[in-house]
């Protein structure tokens, strides 16, 4: 697996006047695919929708859409007419997108639907020429924990999101699980932090991971996260492509 540095070079931008541009830039250091789209991609129906892109000189731009909610809808409706017969789409809530097997939180305006640029955003050329993949992160473990879907081990630091609202909803609360590790009859606690403000419009959310848990094969797993939203991106953050 091959992963690059992207340094954040330009602050985040981030306004709620919705005359305003709110533009994600950075500088892709050692970029050597050329230029490319930035977006995400519907398993579903294989399409991608794009949010921005990287130039052949490395630098990236994304744009924080104003009324991205109903523009999410709108494709989402579009994707409906091509998806299996059965197949339901529909708006995620604050609710079922920060939820608790074992309780734990309380909301205010749970219902709320919100939708959200992933962690991982994929790189592409023309339609359907996926390059890889981005995430913000504060250290390389990290990305890679979450490129890997778990495999590699995870370590202590930061990763952002950016999620829309069309209703402001906090979220609160300690989610605790039990979580198997891959060594046989081995467990632990690991727990979620929630302290969510959560704005009308473009949200910025940190999760800081305070703690890990080392199983006795030496794999490394996140223990504690602190999840809160933030105004602006930690100074620690990078960008990390996987190819």
């Amino acid at each position: 697996m091959k992963t690059l540095i992207i340094n954040l070079i330009v602050c985040f931008l981030f306004s709620f006047n919705a005359l305003s541009q709110n533009l994600i830039e950075t500088k892709v250091e050692n970029w050597e695919y050329g230029s490319a789209k930035i977006g995400v991609l519907d398993f579903i129906s294989g399409s991608v929708q794009e949010f921005g892109g990287i130039d052949n000189n490395g630098n990236l731009t994304i744009e924080l859409q104003p009324n991205f909610l109903q523009k999410m809808k709108a494709q989402m409706e579009k994707e409906q007419e091509k998806s299996p017969e059965g197949w339901q789409a529909s708006l995620k809530t604050v609710s079922g997108t920060f939820s608790c097997l074992s309780g734990g939180l309380s909301y205010n305006n749970g219902e709320t639907n919100l939708s959200s640029l992933p962690k991982q955003l994929v790189v592409f050329k023309g339609e359907k020429e996926i390059l890889g993949l981005l995430m913000p992160a504060s250290k390389k473990a990290i990305a890679d924990y979450f490129f890997t879907y778990g495999e590699e081990n995870s370590g202590t630091g930061k990763y952002i999101e950016w999620t829309y609202l069309d209703e402001p909803a906090t979220v609160k609360g300690t989610c605790i699980n039990t979580t198997f590790t891959q060594a046989q009859n081995e467990s632990f606690k690991a727990s979620e932090n929630y302290s969510l403000e959560l704005k009308k419009g473009w949200n910025l959310i940190e999760y800081h991971i305070t703690e890990v848990f080392e199983d006795s094969s030496g794999k490394i797993y996140p223990k504690t996260t602190e999840i809160q939203q933030v105004e602006n991106t930690p100074s620690e953050i990078n960008w990390y492509f996987s190819s």
